[in-house]
């Protein structure tokens, strides 16, 4: 194994021993549901249906043209594709090879990505010539000849010059695969590296092997009650390690069948789940909301619907009641997780509805802990760190062992930086966070990297971003600033300026407020909390963006 990971052959035999591995990947689940049904329908896709027969052609396809092209074990594939079939097809197909699938944001700029692919250094690229009136090609050429790098091009369109067109490249598959030989997938092989935030140049990448992705994929269907018959709904972009699980993984394992939406729009949406009856949808609380407007005012048949994991945020009492009322046969749950680690607790069908208002207990095989100072276990109800350790835990980051260290303790155990308290009934109840994480819309911005962009401007002295609460998003970017004397800095110019840098715009403060100067704790150090608070009270003056 060239990229390392905290995974010793002890700590595997142990997850082999207690059952919570085994020997089996993706491509073993594909091959099954496509012995059994192989005309079903895999995927949907707007008009789009493509069969379990046809998906598994194409991802052994895919595989060939990949090994055909020197792309083999460990070697490192970016794709930046929208929720395609094209998408689905190369992350497997990736894992036919030994290759590792990292994945970039559609929504992902010149700076997330050269970021990203700086430190993994990826041997091809898949991506789209065009997606949103935005060129994928021209941004992959610039930030490889940044990079000085010559890597494998390929995109779904019409190819430019130094470019292989999807289709031509999945033909050159079909045409070499009796001489394409390949060797079973090693579960315990690195599968995904993931990025946590794509913001800086050091971005920190995960690691995640096949094992820890089925195995997860296998308990949630298990624990929510997924079967062949289940149909899901993918609304996130598949480049985010959810969506990629509850929707893609997920139907693989249970042979099911994954509906694909090109992007959140509400109404069409809407459409989808009455025309596909779909079953099965994870969603941020605020998406929900988003639906439920519409869904109020003209009601559609969505009585197929069995069940939704809500996730990504806080899940208030008002909601799960308009949520229960709209549609009373779909079963909502909620659970806690990362990255890192995948959904580590849940509820579950069954539980009260008083529960779903926490993150539930554990899944299969994990543990939860909730430490004070000192690594301390907290009494029931005491708030702490959130503590997590098991079979789905990932294998530390990428070419950052100091990160990997400061994350995993000497037992195992990943210091998540979120807060919270367990009860009586061992459900978990996140409070916050420890570290500088704003979530808006799902989706996590992280502080401390806009603050370092912000800082980067020749107006601003310093800079500290806070989080202030919003009704729709449940967080919004406040950029709290100390400007250089005798300048100016407003909205428009920090637009102009992180246009400029190339951010993808959802990382973008939405409000600016101008401090002469910042407040401070008795050692010096400026004092976060008091900056935050301020902000909260000024923004919460204002109208919302």
């Amino acid at each position: 194994m060239r990229i390392q990971t905290t995974y010793t052959k002890k700590y595997m035999d142990h997850w082999y021993q207690t059952g919570q591995w085994k020997d089996e990947t993706f491509l073993d689940y594909l091959a099954k549901a496509t012995a059994r049904h192989p005309r079903k329908v895999a995927f949907v896709h707007g008009e789009r249906r493509v069969s379990y027969e046809e998906f598994s052609a194409l991802v052994k396809h895919l595989a060939a043209a990949f090994a055909q092209s020197d792309i083999g074990t460990e070697d490192v594939v970016s794709v930046q594709l929208p929720n395609s079939v094209e998408l689905a097809a190369t992350i497997l197909a990736l894992a036919q090879t030994g290759a590792v699938y990292n994945p970039l944001n559609p929504g992902y700029r010149r700076h997330e990505v050269g970021g990203i692919t700086s430190l993994v250094e990826p041997k091809a690229i898949v991506c789209p010539l065009e997606y949103n009136n935005f060129s994928y090609t021209a941004l992959h050429d610039e930030v490889a000849k940044a990079r000085g790098a010559e890597i494998l091009k390929v995109c779904v369109g019409e190819a430019p010059a130094g470019w292989t067109s999807f289709e031509a490249f999945a033909g050159m598959g079909a045409g070499a695969l009796g001489k394409a030989k390949f060797a079973r997938p090693d579960p315990d092989a690195v599968f995904l590296l993931g990025s946590t935030s794509g913001t800086t140049g050091n971005p920190k990448i995960y690691i995640h092997t096949a094992q820890t992705q089925i195995q997860e994929a296998l308990a949630l269907n298990k624990l929510l009650g997924v079967g062949e018959d289940s149909k899901f709904l993918v609304m996130a972009p598949m480049t985010h390690r959810g969506a990629l699980m509850f929707g893609f993984f997920t139907a693989i394992a249970a042979g099911a069948t994954a509906v694909l939406a090109d992007a959140f729009e509400p109404a069409k949406v809407l459409d989808i789940f009455e025309k596909e009856r779909i079953t099965h949808f994870m969603a941020i609380p605020t998406q929900v909301v988003d639906l439920l407007e519409l869904y109020e005012k003209a009601p559609k048949d969505f009585s197929a619907l069995r069940l939704a994991i809500l996730s990504g945020a806080p899940v208030g009492e008002a909601l799960v009641g308009r949520f229960s009322k709209a549609w009373p046969h779909c079963i909502p749950v909620t659970g806690y997780g990362m990255s890192e680690c995948g959904y580590s607790t849940l509820t579950v069908p069954g539980d009260s509805k008083e529960k779903l208002f926490t993150s539930g207990r554990p899944a299969l095989g994990m543990e939860i802990q909730v430490r004070g100072g000192g690594d301390t276990i907290q009494p029931t109800g005491e708030v702490g760190e959130i503590c997590i350790r098991g079979p789905l835990l990932f294998g530390g980051y990428f070419g950052n062992q100091k990160a990997t260290r400061d994350s995993i303790d000497s037992g195992g155990w990943l210091h998540s930086g979120d807060l919270g308290f367990l009860d009586q009934d061992g459900y978990l109840h996140p409070v916050g966070r420890v570290k500088h994480v704003i979530i808006r819309g799902g989706l996590n911005i992280h502080a401390e990297e806009i603050e370092f962009l912000l800082s980067q401007h020749p107006a601003v002295s310093l800079a500290v971003v806070a989080a202030v609460p919003d009704e729709r998003l449940g967080e919004r970017g406040c950029a709290c600033l100390v400007l250089r004397q005798g300048v100016s800095f407003d909205l428009v110019e920090l637009r102009r300026f992180f246009e400029q840098k190339g951010v993808a715009k959802f990382q973008w403060p939405e409000f600016i407020e101008i401090f002469s100067e910042f407040p401070r704790n008795p050692v010096g150090k400026l004092d976060r909390k008091a900056i935050v608070e301020e902000a909260r009270k000024r923004t919460g003056k204002k109208n919302t963006p």
